[in-house]
């Protein structure tokens, strides 16, 4: 006998996720970034932190994605100093739309199950793949794969916490705030 086909998914509200994200376009090298990934509906807000390299040095890294303004905020610390820079919104982070998903069974990630779930969209060249876990339906990896242009993303989540976040978490400090650069 065939299992259920499970509900739609539905994306989190808020939470807090350890992240991978791999990208590949043609003819550019990027290594794997690993992050602390932090999603808010309510505050309309993310924050991704984790170390980044800053004109060939390695530096703690915070990004505060401000919706609301359409303003993204980078800082990059390091031993005693930071630097702030902000900008209009430049950055995708995942926050899916599965009203066209379609489920095509179960697969494994990690060697945790998950459920599987395809949209293709032939017009634009686009493959979006998502898989939740089983047991509680939450993140494990998402796959976007632009094929004309030859470049994809991957999402790997290894530790995920849904549940409302600190309200202060998306807020720089005043001192952080006020040196703020445009770039």
């Amino acid at each position: 006998t065939f299992a259920q086909q499970p509900t739609k998914p539905v994306w989190p509200t808020a939470f807090s996720a350890s992240v991978e994200h791999r990208r590949h376009e043609p003819f550019e090298r990027h290594e794997p970034r690993f992050h602390r990934f932090y999603y808010d509906s309510v505050k309309n807000k993310d924050k991704i932190t984790g170390i980044e390299e800053w004109h060939a040095e390695y530096y703690w890294a915070e990004r505060i994605f401000d919706h609301n303004i359409q303003r993204e905020y980078t800082v990059y610390y390091q031993r005693g100093s930071s630097a702030c820079f902000y900008r209009s919104i430049n950055t995708t982070l995942p926050k899916p739309n599965f009203a066209n998903v379609n489920y095509i069974g179960q697969s494994l990630v990690n060697y945790e199950p998950v459920y599987h779930w395809i949209e293709t969209d032939r017009t634009r060249g686009i493959t979006f793949q998502y898989f939740e876990t089983v047991k509680y339906r939450e993140p494990k990896r998402i796959e976007v794969s632009h094929d004309r242009e030859g470049r994809s993303e991957t999402w790997n989540f290894f530790e995920f916490d849904s549940c409302p976040q600190d309200p202060e978490l998306f807020d720089l400090p005043a001192a952080v705030r006020n040196t703020c650069n445009p770039y």
